[in-house]
């Protein structure tokens, strides 16, 4: 809904508390027309949007219900309707001739036409001290019009005349003198001051008197404001400076106007926790109703793609200075905190000494050119964007701050990136990830990755999985993810070695999700305990089961955390893998690396001593691996005598039969590296194996 800024006619609607000083001006009005006066001025001193049109309604209207209008003449002179003098001046006698009695009409008439051909030597004709001397201007309008016998000064006297005889003193209103340029402006001044300014008439002004004043410095004195400003204390006779709306008022106005624009969006206290962060910016009801339409355009395209109160205060920055807001954006690599592989915020003193000083800096440009309260509003929301957050990573993410890559970028696109899975989207595919739809959610992830990189669907897999608080809910909807993600095109194609890249999944579904979410701690209990034995048992036994072998074993050799937390073997799960893998003939088998076999191995041996015996047996019994390809694997030469102790832990039982088949080998394989390495080693592991045991 967009808050339209239009003027309060009636001082019922009035929610600023104006309607005493609203009295306090008719009450002085009233008591200058209860007899004949000199021309009087009165200021109304206020900023743009600080009620200043309302109130001269509220005044006018209150002026009219009094009945008085036998005594009062109000006219309303709207002089930014015109655009040079002698229209200002033609305009202004039209609208003071509207009500006048017949006498004053002609006078106004004939006095206005001499001061409209005068118009651009008025001030020479008037001015203080030259008494009824006319410039050449002033004789050119007189010998136009025949008719006048009179100069302009006597003309103006017979004119004050007429008002008084007609008893009635006129009331002039001009609105908006600050949005006229410099000449029109002046020219205001001029008429006010030096033009018309009859007996028995009243002036009733408004403006931003700092503008007008800075406007009209270059004609007076040394052209400073302060001359400006002087000149004008020389017209106003009373001024009326609108008061500033207290502070805590303005933040009720603030959660009035949001809960329009918020209300269904974020809940009653999250207004409430927005309006806080936000009064300190407001200081006008026309401010709150831009920023609130500001909102409005905003908010369509981003209520679910960020953090509303994020949203609000960078809109909020905008409205104060926009170029503040826009070098938010040109510093966003000082303003962004660093995070370490597992998304906890790194302390900034822990990256270097100069990250602290980018802050500063990027806070100082940001705010640069502003001054005072205003300054320091926007610097404290800059600490609250930015420099206030938790240690851990993903909370940001959660909360879909603007401190995170994937998040700043949309509070200045003001839509989703072309890189990023829309928020909106994720949440469309909750319902199938809570109704464990794992073909479908996976087909879904596939889908992202034809246009998102593979962090997205990372991002987008947490997302979901914390779209709940609870632990139990969480270790549901985990198991779900790592299943759908286990069958996707991530887990597809990987190398026969530990996969680490940074697009890597295999250490992100057993680290990030399996042990963040189906396992917990507590600060009462801080050993790692699973919350739902057998949901692990059938999540791994799906992966395990249906995953391409090398994602298997890349997940098996990042999950020491899980299968040694001491409180999950894993003994079926693993049993699953090794049956699987023996399905494999021993070639295929040994495509793999060191780590990815030995791992394996090493689980099972612990799962299943016997059935792994038995492989161990088979292994080496069958000549479809050659024994030096055996050694070559476990024995690479890059770490010698541990190699060999790992080796001979794995196949104790079998080194009998190593060494039968070694010297049966011929003198080529008995001097090849690893060959050589095993047989001067493997005597001293196996002491050391036994000493162990």
């Amino acid at each position: 809904m967009i808050e339209q800024d239009i003027p309060l006619i009636d001082i019922e609607d009035d929610s600023i508390g104006r309607s005493s000083m609203v009295e306090l001006i008719v009450d002085s009005i009233n008591e200058v027309v209860s007899s004949d006066h000199q021309c009087v001025v009165y200021g109304i001193y206020g900023k743009w949007g600080e009620g200043k049109t309302s109130l001269m309604n509220f005044i006018k209207k209150m002026l009219l219900s009094q009945g008085k209008t036998d005594n009062i003449n109000i006219v309303e002179f709207n002089p930014w309707l015109v655009n040079n003098d002698e229209a200002l001046l033609r305009e202004f006698f039209l609208s003071i001739m509207a009500n006048a009695d017949e006498t004053a009409r002609k006078l106004f008439c004939k006095y206005g036409s001499l001061a409209i051909f005068a118009s651009k030597t008025i001030v020479n004709a008037v001015a203080p001290g030259l008494g009824n001397v006319m410039a050449d201007g002033i004789e050119l309008a007189k010998n136009a019009l025949e008719d006048s016998k009179d100069t302009l000064a006597e003309l103006k006297k017979k004119v004050s005349e007429a008002i008084k005889k007609s008893g009635k003193h006129i009331v002039v209103m001009i609105d908006d003198v600050d949005r006229l340029d410099k000449e029109e402006l002046h020219a205001v001044l001029r008429l006010i001051r030096q033009v018309a300014d009859f007996e028995n008439c009243i002036y009733v002004v408004s403006m931003d008197a700092d503008m007008v004043a800075k406007s009209i410095a270059g004609y007076y004195g040394n052209g400073t404001v302060q001359d400006g400003r002087r000149y004008l204390d020389k017209i106003i006779q009373v001024p009326v400076v609108l008061p500033q709306i207290p502070v805590s008022d303005m933040r009720k106005y603030v959660h009035k106007y949001l809960e329009r624009v918020l209300g269904g969006i974020v809940n009653y206290k999250e207004i409430d926790n927005v309006a806080d962060a936000v009064a300190p910016f407001i200081t006008t009801i026309r401010e709150l109703k831009r920023y609130c339409n500001q909102l409005s355009f905003v908010l369509p395209h981003l209520a679910k793609e960020v953090n509303i109160r994020d949203l609000c205060l960078v809109e909020a920055i905008k409205i104060v200075n926009i170029e503040s807001y826009k070098r938010i954006h040109e510093r966003r690599d000082y303003l962004m905190k660093k995070t370490d592989n597992l998304g906890l915020v790194i302390n900034q003193e822990d990256v270097n000494e100069s990250a602290e000083q980018n802050y500063q800096e990027a806070q100082a440009y940001i705010t640069e050119g502003m001054t005072g309260y205003q300054k320091d509003v926007v610097a404290d929301a800059i600490d609250e964007l930015f420099n206030n957050h938790s240690y851990d990573y993903q909370d940001e993410l959660d909360e879909k701050r603007i401190n995170t890559d994937v998040y700043f970028q949309k509070y200045f696109t003001l839509s989703v990136p072309s890189d990023v899975v829309p928020d909106t989207d994720i949440e469309a595919l909750f319902p199938l990830v809570e109704k464990s739809k794992v073909e479908l959610v996976r087909d879904r992830m596939n889908a992202w990755l034809a246009d998102y990189s593979a962090s997205e669907v990372k991002r987008a897999s947490l997302f979901l999985i914390r779209m709940f608080a609870d632990k139990e809910k969480q270790c549901q909807l985990a198991s779900v993810i790592v299943r759908a993600l286990s069958v996707s095109r991530l887990s597809e194609n990987l190398p026969p070695f530990l996969y680490v890249n940074q697009d890597s999944i295999t250490a992100f579904v057993p680290l990030q999700i399996i042990r963040k979410y189906m396992f917990f701690q507590t600060d009462s209990a801080p050993e790692v305990r699973v919350l739902d034995e057998g949901l692990l048992d059938e999540t791994l036994d799906f992966v395990f089961q249906h995953s391409q072998m090398c994602y298997c074993l890349n997940v098996l050799c990042s999950s020491s955390e899980i299968f040694n937390s001491g409180t999950y073997d894993g003994r079926n799960v693993i049993k699953v893998l090794a049956e699987r893998f023996t399905k494999m003939g021993f070639n295929e088998q040994f495509v793999y690396s060191k780590l990815l076999l030995g791992t394996l191995l090493k689980y099972w041996k612990d799962a299943d001593k016997d059935a792994f015996n038995n492989y161990a047996k088979r292994l080496f019994e069958s000549y479809e691996v050659a024994i030096e390809k055996i050694l070559d694997k476990f024995i690479d030469g890059e770490d010698d005598g541990n190699d060999v102790i790992t080796f001979v832990k794995l196949f104790k039982q079998q080194i009998p039969q190593i060494n039968q088949r070694l010297q049966e080998a011929d003198e080529e394989i008995k001097n090849r590296q690893s060959v050589k390495i095993y047989q001067v080693n493997y005597l001293e592991a196996m002491r050391s194996y036994l000493e162990v045991r």
